[in-house]
């Protein structure tokens, strides 16, 4: 996808997805997955808001831990057959959830990231 499609759907929101498997989060029930995406189609960062209302968020700084972890592939057809249709929010949409989750509970609990940058980015 070229810069000027990313910019078309760059702030969204995912249909609700199943808990995640084999994070401690998996109690908290189906969540829904804000995205802010980068020029190269990979996400920048992300909010997951869970059925219990807690929210966490990751970045590619802070992309991986015992709740969750940023969505590891590029947006485009794959994304939607796996993920389903997004629904574009706006970014003060986007930028409201981001610092909502700063303060949700299980940012306090967080573990720490992998040191390294996510593999499926290249620098």
């Amino acid at each position: 996808m070229n810069p000027s499609e990313i910019a078309a759907v760059r702030y969204h929101v995912s249909p609700v997805q199943d808990p995640y498997s084999f994070k401690d989060s998996e109690s908290w029930g189906t969540f829904v997955r804000y995205i802010e995406l980068a020029d190269d189609a990979f996400v920048l960062r992300q909010v997951d808001e869970f059925a219990n209302g807690y929210l966490t968020r990751y970045d590619r700084i802070h992309w991986d831990d015992q709740f969750g972890s940023l969505a590891d592939f590029r947006f485009d057809e794959l994304w939607i057959s796996h993920w389903g249709q997004p629904v574009l929010i706006t970014l003060s949409e986007f930028e409201r959830k981001w610092t909502l989750a700063g303060s949700s509970p299980p940012m306090a609990q967080r573990n720490r990231s992998p040191q390294s940058q996510p593999p499926w980015i290249k620098s």
